[in-house]
């Protein structure tokens, strides 16, 4: 069939086209009035996602930001969060909705939590499109309502996240400073066994952890060295950690003297730093030379005194192995200790911390014009819905009852080429006849050949 054929068929079943057309938009209009209105009010949070943490310092992976969004979507609509509402807006006790909760329910159940579904119901949370503005809708039949509940759910979920972070750091900082306790009784009790192990084995332990015969060897081997190029010659300062910590802070006090004052806090603290370390390289060196050669001793004399100290050093060697051992473990103890301690502070520092993470973004305004229903698309849809209902009835119709309206349907019907009208009461040149030739001008130069073929 051709679109002439179709249109045809629409104009002459026009009454049927009208009828559902107007039937559906009186429907439209009557259901646009009855149905409930309702108003939405809009509330909007920033989540401060893309800023470091306060007390880490580090940022959220994308991986975890999708899933720390998601959460506090469901958050806003969880049940503690809308009970937390239902308190603060008084519904449990309000006359108007402890009447309705009687009626529906017939008095069973709890009223709190049948009006917190109630708030679950009207809202709804969402994230704006390219950034990080969470933005929280509440509808109600009330405008007033819905502003006000609206305000009352982004505050109530800015407390509720709140108070849930400072919980579970509060929690995680109670496991971290248990553990830190265990691990400081650990480190107290193998130090004590060290100390223990030493003191049997009449092993002297320098405030470096380092044995003090070995110490001694050491400080031989430096004087038989020296003695060897110097003969009869003193010994010079023993070289010891203290010793080269003692150059390094000599160092950085000569480099603060040039641009820093003699009042400044950190030259200060470096001139304390050296008057510790000089009393410690002078005890050092003081307990070392009383085992140590006396000055002017001879080169025979120095190198007796370190065959001495050697064997005496190595008589000990499982023993000061063993010390070692102990004092590898009372590191790793030590280091323990402290991660466990630093993060429990952190945890602890992060539990008194009074950022939840989001701001809030001005105030709910009170919606002016209903949400719902949205009259004006419910007419376009249901004027729409009526043509192509007509469209439909009047074709089903005409297929039932097939009629002969021009002579193209003779045509199709007797499958046979038209040669003649007779008797056709339109006038060929009106401007009806004229269109109808132009949008069928294809099918009526095929009509024609087909004529001229079986002529």
């Amino acid at each position: 069939m051709s679109l002439i054929q179709f249109l045809r068929i629409f104009w002459a079943r026009r009454s049927i086209i009208i009828a559902a057309l107007l039937a559906c938009t009186f429907i439209g209009v009557v259901v646009s009035q009855l149905l409930p209105t309702r108003y939405e009010a809009k509330s909007r949070v920033m989540l401060d996602v893309v800023k470091p943490d306060p007390v880490t310092g580090q940022l959220m992976s994308t991986q975890i930001l999708r899933a720390y969004i998601s959460t506090q979507i469901e958050l806003i609509k969880d049940y503690r969060t809308a009970g937390q509402v239902v308190d603060q807006a008084g519904w449990a006790k309000d006359p108007k909705f402890v009447e309705l909760f009687n009626k529906k329910m017939d008095g069973e159940g709890d009223i709190r939590r049948w009006l917190a579904d109630k708030v679950i119901d009207g809202t709804e949370a969402s994230l704006l499109q390219g950034s990080n503005i969470l933005e929280i809708t509440y509808s109600d039949s009330s405008p007033e309502v819905a502003h006000q509940i609206a305000n009352l759910i982004r505050a109530t979920y800015i407390d509720q996240s709140l108070e849930t972070r400072r919980e579970s750091a509060s929690r995680t900082a109670n496991w971290y400073r248990e553990q830190s306790e265990k691990a400081l009784q650990l480190l107290t009790a193998a130090e004590k066994q060290r100390n223990e192990f030493a003191k049997q084995n009449g092993i002297v332990l320098q405030p470096d952890n380092t044995d003090l015969e070995s110490s001694k060897l050491a400080a031989l081997s430096t004087q038989s060295v020296v003695s060897s190029g110097l003969s009869g010659a003193g010994v010079g300062a023993i070289s010891s950690p203290a010793s080269v910590q003692l150059d390094t802070i000599e160092q950085q006090l000569a480099q603060a003297a040039a641009t820093l004052g003699p009042n400044h806090p950190t030259f200060q603290a470096l001139q304390r730093q050296r008057q510790v370390l000089s009393a410690e390289v002078a005890r050092q060196n003081a307990a070392m030379q009383r085992g140590l050669a006396p000055a002017g001793a001879t080169s025979a004399e120095i190198e007796s005194a370190y065959e001495r100290q050697k064997s005496r050093v190595i008589g000990q060697r499982d023993k000061i192995d063993e010390l070692n051992q102990m004092q590898r473990d009372i590191d790793l103890k030590r280091d323990q200790y402290q991660k466990a301690a630093q993060r429990a502070a952190d945890l602890r520092l992060e539990a008194d911390v009074g950022e939840a993470g989001m701001t809030p973004l001005g105030t709910a305004t009170t919606p002016t014009e209903p949400a719902f229903p949205n009259v004006p698309l419910i007419i376009v849809g249901s004027i729409l819905l009526g043509g192509g209902l007509g469209v439909v009835i009047a074709l089903l119709t005409e297929l039932i009852g097939r009629r002969v309206r021009s002579d193209m349907d003779l045509e199709y019907s007797a499958s046979a080429p038209v040669f003649a009208i007779i008797g056709a009461s339109e006038n060929p040149n009106s401007l009806p006849r004229k269109i109808i030739r132009w949008i069928d001008r294809r099918n009526g130069e095929n009509r024609r050949m087909r004529a001229e073929a079986l002529s």
